[in-house]
């Protein structure tokens, strides 16, 4: 895909009709993505679109536009988009939205130009693997006319549909084939591939690989439906291949009219992702501290109030040298802050978690641009809890290494320095 024909943008910025390529024709198509999914992906103003919190890759017909993410306050370029552009898909990878292995990842920066190449051709590589063992065969019931009498007849439908035809039968059978919902959605996402997507090298291998599904029907179910699919022995081999359909599927929205401005969107949101990815590497290193009995762990919901619920994003569990319990509350915030200036509302979400998960101390956890760590700052008690002493740390991220590489160092560093260097 042509470098010319694609727009860099990042979060939060705007995108005025007129520029970077950017027309009333792709405008028109993005306001009406934006709507079918609730506004949740822009603010739109006149002929201007504001990008959220949602990063990744939208293609309008045959333009691309890239949305990297922004973690300063800084003029973002070109030196940023090779910065990002690489670091958003090892956070993806990292978190579990993508599945590529090192060697792939290596060849796929150097090969491939944007992150909506690289998510196809790791969907194409799943749909080839599977192609290649062979398709899952399911048990379906079949209704229809057919020439020869198997299963069970329906005599009203039969006397209905066939007093003329009498070398026919209408009848009720089950079938044993291809022809089941797992492979119909891999063939929905294959067909929305071939018919909008302008890579010819990855196109050619889609109509390939669609021979396989030739006596398949399409999926015709909601999306909110690919969520409820179950797994069984037979079809756990499917789930990578599922999963990147369902964005596939969900994220496409077509053009009825003839500008032919049909959107493939990958798109996610920010703070969700930064979440998932400190998790995956603070799980990392659970195993570095095993006398200690380290545990990384989500939390699920706790009531609190009536039928509200809260939850933390992480709970850090590690035993004293006295091998009492101690937790650790951390909530990731995917914003940029001065290093003395949380939010009022964060800071007292952080004092109910301490209060909720028996944690003495809390983190805010954001990335780091040219803050400093201060440690930890008590919070007041009044004379009810005056026997409870705890706090919250604002602890900023180091994500980037010297050479300007993401690297998970911080989350090691993290573990030494709040649990190791820091037991009573």
């Amino acid at each position: 895909m042509s470098k010319s024909n694609t727009i860099t943008i990042f979060e939060y910025e705007r995108l005025n009709v007129g520029e970077k390529g950017f027309n009333q024709y792709h405008f028109n198509a993005l306001v009406k993505f934006n709507d079918l999914h609730g506004g949740k992906y822009f603010t739109i103003g006149f002929n201007k679109i504001t990008f959220k919190s949602y990063v990744g890759v939208l293609q309008v017909g045959s333009k691309v536009i890239e949305i990297l993410p922004k973690a300063d306050n800084k003029s973002y370029g070109e030196q940023f988009r090779s910065k990002w552009q690489p670091a958003l898909l090892r956070m993806l990878q990292m978190a579990g939205y993508i599945k590529l292995n090192e060697t792939e990842s290596a060849s796929q920066s150097i090969t491939r130009r944007n992150l909506l190449d690289i998510y196809l051709y790791t969907f194409i590589k799943e749909v080839e693997r599977l192609t290649h063992l062979g398709l899952v065969k399911k048990y379906h019931h079949h209704v229809g006319n057919e020439k020869v009498l198997k299963g069970r007849l329906l005599l009203s439908k039969h006397i209905q549909h066939n007093l003329v035809h009498k070398e026919r039968f209408y009848t009720e059978h089950t079938i044993y084939d291809n022809n089941n919902k797992y492979n119909s959605i891999l063939k929905t996402a294959l067909n929305i591939v071939e018919n909008c997507y302008s890579d010819i090298s990855i196109k050619q291998t889609v109509s390939q690989q669609l021979l396989y599904f030739t006596d398949i029907d399409s999926w015709r179910g909601s999306v909110s439906e690919l969520d409820k699919l179950n797994f069984d022995r037979k079809t756990e081999q499917y789930q990578d291949a599922i999963s990147l359909a369902k964005l596939i599927i969900g994220n496409y929205c077509p053009d009825f009219s003839a500008g032919n401005q049909h959107i493939l969107a990958l798109l996610f949101d920010m703070n969700k992702l930064f979440e998932n990815y400190i998790f995956k590497c603070l799980k990392k290193y659970e195993s570095s501290l095993p006398d200690q009995n380290l545990s990384v762990r989500r939390q699920s919901k706790q009531k609190f109030w009536g039928d509200k619920t809260i939850r933390p994003d992480i709970i850090i569990s590690y035993q004293t040298k006295e091998k009492a319990l101690n937790n650790f509350v951390v909530d990731t915030k995917w914003k940029v802050i001065d290093e003395d200036t949380p939010s009022d509302t964060d800071l007292k979400q952080m004092f109910v978690y301490n209060f909720q998960f028996k944690a003495h101390k809390s983190f805010l956890f954001y990335p780091k641009t040219n803050q400093s760590n201060k440690g930890i700052k008590h919070y007041e008690t009044s004379e009810f809890a005056k026997d409870i002493n705890h706090g919250c740390e604002l602890y900023f991220a180091e994500l980037f290494d010297e050479e300007e590489n993401l690297n998970d160092k911080f989350a090691y560093d993290f573990i030494l320095n709040n649990i190791l260097y820091g037991l009573p």
